[in-house]
């Protein structure tokens, strides 16, 4: 029951330019990480552009999962990837106030609205977008998000293959207590990356396809060129470790919104 009223909300039958200093420095934050086409910092903004970023480096990483799994995890495949950064911390409800404040936008329902480090939630996609873009970020392709969650593991999770060793690094069903948590208290990834899995659900910038991994280019995909559906990924406080590995996939229509939909942005390397 549990995994069909996930299934629905997810499907979207449920209900529903840079901080400044001042800004930057009045809350703990969450990342924030740029797109290509995104403009590059200037030489003397890039400590500020890319502080609360992690570098993940250029190379190949297995993407996808074996037979066990859905049909749409599969072929596991090699997949290239030039170097990018992502947030270290989901963004939080502190800094996407701070935006919707200046961009003159509604500030989303919060599930703790008088507390400023937990995850920002009931983004929708736009709003997930429109974030990262005022920073001259974006959010991560699907491809760099799997990387992003495995550590440079290449485990099922950034902890390995056995979840056993899970709790130490996400929120999820078996040790949440039902509820979000505020970012960064457990163990960051071998990149330096926390809460990648569980928590709250991370938007991506990629269209949802089933049989995409089948003709995905073996280099910086970018997902399919439409659809009706984005990829949400690593799952949340709500569902079981299963759901919150690297290579579990999810899709929700853009639109909707639900009490643990969030995000983190990506960037490029400057050239």
């Amino acid at each position: 029951m549990r995994a069909l009223l996930f299934a629905l909300i997810l499907s979207g039958l449920s209900r529903s330019g840079f901080l400044s200093a001042e800004e930057a420095g009045a809350v703990k934050a969450a990342g924030t990480a740029p797109a290509d086409g995104a403009a590059a910092p200037a030489a003397g903004n890039a400590q500020d552009y890319f502080k609360d970023m992690v570098l993940v480096p250029r190379g190949e990483f297995l993407m996808g999962s074996d037979e066990k799994y859905p049909p749409s995890e599969r072929p596991r495949h090699k997949v290239f990837l030039d170097a990018y950064y992502i947030d270290k911390y989901e963004v939080t409800a502190a800094r996407y106030r701070l935006f919707a404040k200046a961009a003159g936008k509604t500030m989303p329902r919060q599930s703790f609205p008088d507390k400023d480090n937990y995850p920002a939630v009931y983004m929708n996609w736009q709003d997930a977008m429109a974030y990262c873009e005022r920073q001259g970020k974006r959010l991560p392709t699907e491809a760099q998000w799997e990387k992003a969650a495995g550590g440079g593991a290449g485990g099922k999770f950034c902890s390995g293959d056995n979840e056993a060793g899970l709790g130490e690094y996400a929120w999820f069903w078996n040790n949440s207590g039902k509820k979000i948590h505020p970012v960064g208290l457990k163990k960051p990834n071998g990149y330096g990356i926390y809460d990648m899995h569980g928590n709250v659900l991370e938007w991506t910038a990629d269209w949802y396809a089933e049989a995409y991994y089948a003709v995905s280019p073996a280099a910086n995909p970018q997902g399919p060129a439409g659809g009706k559906e984005k990829v949400i990924r690593g799952g949340s406080v709500f569902v079981s470790a299963d759901l919150c590995r690297s290579a579990a996939r999810m899709k929700s229509s853009p639109e909707t919104r639900y009490s643990v939909k969030g995000f983190r942005c990506a960037a490029s390397v400057p050239r």
